[in-house]
C-alpha cells in the first residue's frame, strides 16, 4: 500500500472521529441536547399550570362581571365591602379598633 493511500485513510479516519465527537457533544451538551429538552419540558409544564390558573381566574371574573351587570344587590355589596360606601341615611361605624 502506498504512503498516499495510508495518509488519506488516516486523514479520513481522523475526520470521522472529529465528526463523531462533534455529534456526541451536540447530542449531550448542544442546543437540542437531552438536558435542554428536559428543561424545555419542565418549562412547558409550568406554563401549562399557569395557563390553567389564569383560565380559572378568567371564569371567576366573568361570573363576577355577570353579577355586577345583572344583580343590584351584589353591586351594593361590593360598594359597601370594597369601597366603604354608605347610603345617605346611614352612619359609618368602624369595626376595627385603632
Amino acid at each position: 500500500m502506498s504512503t498516499a493511500k495510508k495518509f488519506f485513510r488516516y486523514l479520513a479516519l481522523i475526520l470521522l472521529i472529529i465528526i463523531l465527537f462533534s455529534l456526541i457533544r451536540d447530542i449531550f451538551f448542544g442546543q437540542f441536547s437531552f438536558q435542554e429538552n428536559k428543561k424545555l419540558e419542565t418549562l412547558i409544564e409550568e406554563k401549562e399550570g399557569e395557563l390553567v390558573n389564569i383560565a380559572e381566574e378568567n371564569e371567576t371574573l366573568k361570573e363576577e362581571i355577570k353579577l355586577l351587570k345583572n344583580n343590584d344587590e351584589y353591586v351594593e355589596h361590593v360598594a359597601r365591602e370594597n369601597l366603604g360606601l354608605i347610603k345617605e341615611d346611614e352612619e359609618y361605624i368602624d369595626e376595627e379598633p385603632d
